[in-house]
């Protein structure tokens, strides 16, 4: 009989536990799903907000010198129209 009781002990020990762990699993599992719901939405409003040039400078094109200008006509990197 003292090897029944010993036996039961622990089950009941860890039953409790058990509960407390899959209390604790769901109440993430909800936190994560609201916090996904949130990042799709962000993703959804950038996609959707597009972007703007508004503002950028445009990069002005370096004159060159004549000797620059020869060399890039000698090698190919400049074509003449």
């Amino acid at each position: 009989m003292e090897d029944e009781k010993a036996k039961i002990k622990p089950e009941e020990k860890s039953v409790p536990k058990l509960s407390e762990m899959v209390e604790r699993l769901e109440k993430a599992n909800t936190e994560a799903k609201e916090i996904l719901a949130r990042q799709e939405e962000l993703a959804a409003r950038n996609l959707l907000g597009g972007t703007s040039d508004a503002g950028i400078q445009p990069i002005e094109p370096k004159e060159l010198t004549p000797k620059e200008y020869k060399d890039g006509i000698m090698s190919g990197k400049i074509k003449l129209r």
